[in-house]
């Protein structure tokens, strides 16, 4: 059992702002105006502010940038708006530099914030590995001796779209490869005795948003480090997809107790992201677990989705379903069509699919041909041992993660191997739901708790569940989406653009596509998209067919449409049907 309380960080100050050791999870966000653009930038950031944004990042992407931050906090000041700026910084060591005289905290990206541009060799040998670093090292001296002057405190923010030539070579475009990018700053920083650090693990995808992160504590434990760490899931998508995504990447973690900051990035008026931001952190306060018990049973590895009758809604999600839990034997002969699993919910009745454990007498137990049982926590699991179901439907009461966990930790001490469906209700309004059920339900699929789940909500638990299993890599129900939220690089109109490539592509299946506001993190993290659609240059349009630029430079106006063309073009278009 390997005992997962809170990952234990220092107190690093951000301003006024305390983050890590006993403070609360702190709320960031981030501007998508251009920051040259001064007194748009300073509305948003109030309204930011007002809204629950405690911590606010700003792009400084030239000298320009770096010194409008200088009258945008003074700007704020005077309004009594004291929130914290961070400067984000990508490609140009100076802006940093200028930066860090007028902003609480500089953030910068390991992969580009000082490296060579990519060489054909494929490999690199240790010496030039080494020069490159020593020329980091020189590069990134000077920010770190002014940032321990000012008392600011500096990010290094991994983005796996973004991961330099150097360190790919020597490490994969991996995991490992972030930590070692992260590590490798870090250890520049303490070299020169600055430990006002914060890390951040980005990518685009939820599960490896979550291996990153617990690949960072592991490395910070084995290296006695105890640095904050700020959460997000980076290019998650608009409100209906990116809330879903965030909640599995950022929640899984939180109610293990990994992270001290966060952020939702929704391709959305940046507002959008603090209240589902602020509602996940309250719920997953209250729902916190201490521990995670992997499954020893590798009959967990394929994870299902179970669908109750009344619940499905469309043909397209009923042919998701894996499995079918029927409240009446009324509508079997449509479901018996499908040649899946089929249970029948009727809990009390002996002859039926399914038996509830409580009910079950010891004269019962002569009968170990139970189709189905119906386990809550509160029942006598070693009953269990006289039977042999083909199913185990496992009702969490209040707990649901740790009481799952507690009942697999019986399955394994016991040496039982009975498939078990997790029933998980969810009973508050949709936006708890939907933020609750996807944290720890992709928990409780990143960790391989069970081997089906079947969710319960007030209404459209099918679709939530689809959802989640999508944002999982489970499941492909419709268009795999993602789009950066956009901030003051973005080069076109991001949020239009996402709206209309939704719907005009919505109906298509086993496609992904990516629409990216700039170049900083687009190659990397569209790197397995069908199609990619990147701002170039301003109102200008990079098409991508598999990570190869295929048309340069379209006009904003028609970008769509060519995007359409070249999904025509390369076979992946269906006409929708009416």
């Amino acid at each position: 059992m390997e005992n997962s309380k809170k990952f234990f960080t220092r107190k690093v100050c951000i301003g006024n702002v305390e983050i890590g050791q006993n403070n609360p999870i702190r709320i960031q966000s981030m501007t998508n105006t251009k920051t040259e653009d001064i007194e748009a930038t300073i509305n948003q950031i109030m309204v930011l502010q007002d809204a629950g944004c405690e911590i606010v990042r700003v792009t400084a992407q030239g000298k320009k940038q770096a010194y409008a931050l200088e009258i945008i906090k003074n700007n704020l000041i005077k309004k009594n708006y004291l929130i914290p700026i961070v400067a984000d910084i990508h490609f140009y060591p100076p802006a940093a530099y200028i930066a860090a005289d007028f902003v609480e905290k500089i953030r910068i990206n390991p992969g580009n914030f000082y490296e060579k541009k990519a060489s054909s060799k494929a490999e690199i040998s240790d010496y030039d590995y080494e020069k490159e670093l020593k020329e980091i090292e020189e590069n990134l001296f000077p920010l770190i001796e002014k940032l321990k002057k000012n008392k600011k405190a500096l990010r290094i923010g991994v983005n796996h779209g973004s991961l330099s030539d150097r360190i790919m070579k020597k490490y994969g475009n991996t995991v490992n490869a972030m930590i070692q990018s992260a590590v490798e700053y870090a250890n520049i920083c303490r070299k020169y005795d600055f430990h006002n650090l914060v890390f951040s693990m980005k990518t685009s995808s939820a599960f490896l948003t979550i291996q990153s992160n617990k690949a960072l504590v592991e490395e910070m434990r084995k290296l006695k480090w105890d640095y904050p760490i700020h959460l997000g899931v980076t290019e998650a998508g608009d409100e209906e997809d990116g809330i879903i995504k965030s909640s599995i990447g950022i929640g899984s973690l939180l109610l293990e107790g990994i992270g001290d900051t966060i952020r939702f990035s929704l391709t959305e008026d940046p507002v959008k992201e603090i209240k589902p931001a602020l509602k996940l952190v309250e719920l997953c306060s209250k729902n916190k677990i201490s521990f995670i018990e992997k499954s020893k049973d590798p009959f967990f590895d394929k994870i299902k989705l179970a669908a109750v009758n009344d619940e499905i809604i469309s043909d397209k999600q009923f042919s998701m379903a894996d499995i079918f839990y029927l409240k009446n034997r009324a509508d079997i002969k449509e479901f018996e069509r499908t040649k899946k699993p089929i249970i029948i919910k009727n809990n009390n009745v002996i002859g039926e699919n399914i038996f509830s454990l409580s009910n079950i007498t010891d004269n019962d137990l002569e009968n170990k041909n139970h189709y189905a049982i119906e386990i809550s926590s509160n029942d006598d699991f070693e009953k269990l041992k006289k039977l042999s179901p083909s199913y185990i439907i496992y009702k969490p009461q209040e707990n649901r993660i740790e009481e799952l966990q507690k009942f697999n930790l019986f399955l394994n001490e016991s040496n039982i191997k009975i498939p078990v469906i997790a029933l998980l209700q969810y009973d508050q309004d949709f936006e708890q739901n939907r933020i609750l059920a996807s944290s720890e339900i992709g928990l409780i699929i990143f960790e391989k708790m069970a081997n089906a789940i079947l969710l319960e909500t007030k209404n459209d638990s099918l679709n939530l569940a689809l959802n989640i299993f999508q944002a999982c890599d489970l499941k492909k129900f419709k268009p795999d989406y993602i789009s950066c939220p956009g901030c003051g690089r973005t080069l076109f109109d991001i949020q239009t653009a996402v709206k209309k490539i939704k719907e005009k592509t919505s109906h298509l299946q086993n496609i992904k596509i990516a629409i990216m506001g700039c170049i900083v993190n687009g190659l990397g993290e569209m790197q397995d998209a069908d199609f990619g659609y990147v701002g170039s240059k301003p109102n200008k349009i990079d098409l991508y067919v598999k990570n190869q630029c295929i048309e340069k430079n379209i006009d904003e106006k028609e970008a769509v449409e060519k995007l359409i063309s070249l999904i025509k073009l390369n076979n992946m278009w269906q006409e929708e049907k009416q």
